[in-house]
């Protein structure tokens, strides 16, 4: 009775001590540096919107949303009663937004994600954003040129790639003037860049800042990462 007993305890043990669907183990799996380049779904949904030529503006934004990275796609920007859908790291649809019916599956997603990183687009686009300023990193470029014309500002940047086509450049604002006279914003460029080849790229990227007027001026100072000169915008 008591070897009957003891075999029993060991195998309980073994069946404790398991960590096959670990919710721990599926979380860690989850958090990685390049998702979609690790997670095939969301490389293979990439790969399809590039297919449109644009035809569409299409978004990818990670959040992490209940302490693990999810993923909000937005495949037509601006349109009306367009859906948003947030995935987990599996691919599975775990939120819905807009829509006609104005769908909101998750009403707490907007108070409890943090972490927001703009992580694929199909076009460039300046973005008033604090969260995505701060998430912005620019270690994988360098800035040789920055001049604006009326509403025009155009940055020069150079990066390792093959000839810089496939490269997604918005520029980052964080949402914040700085009392001066005249006023000032800071601003980041955002580079996402697979390309493979290791020759040197330059790139010449044209964004509309008008939006970025302060109304009770018609000077604004900006201050762009990486460029050690100041831009002034005369409107």
């Amino acid at each position: 009775m008591r070897r009957i007993l003891y075999s029993l305890i060991i195998s309980f043990s073994f069946v404790g001590c398991g960590n096959e669907g670990d919710p721990t183990t599926i979380n860690s799996q989850c958090f990685v540096n390049s998702p979609i380049e690790n997670f095939e779904w969301l490389k293979e949904k990439k790969e399809n919107f590039e297919k449109l030529m644009n035809s569409v503006r299409v978004d990818i934004y990670q959040y992490t949303y209940n302490d693990e990275p999810v993923f909000l796609i937005n495949d037509c920007v601006n349109c009306a009663d367009a859906i948003s859908l947030v995935y987990n790291c599996s691919g599975d649809v775990i939120c819905e937004f807009g829509g006609i019916e104005g769908k909101n599956t998750c009403p707490d997603f907007n108070d409890k994600t943090t972490d927001k990183k703009l992580i694929w687009r199909n076009y460039n686009e300046v973005i008033v954003d604090k969260d995505i300023y701060d998430n912005t990193t620019t270690d994988n470029y360098e800035i040789i040129g920055a001049t604006i014309k009326d509403h025009i500002l155009s940055i020069t940047i150079s990066s390792n790639g093959c000839s810089g086509t496939t490269w997604g450049v918005n520029l980052i604002d964080a949402g914040e003037i700085l009392e001066s006279t005249p006023p000032q914003r800071v601003l980041k460029i955002q580079l996402t860049n697979k390309e493979a080849c290791n020759a040197i790229v330059e790139k010449e990227i044209q964004y509309d800042i008008s939006e970025l007027k302060e109304s009770k001026f018609n000077t604004l100072v900006l201050n762009l990462s990486g460029w050690n000169k100041t831009i002034t915008y005369n409107y």
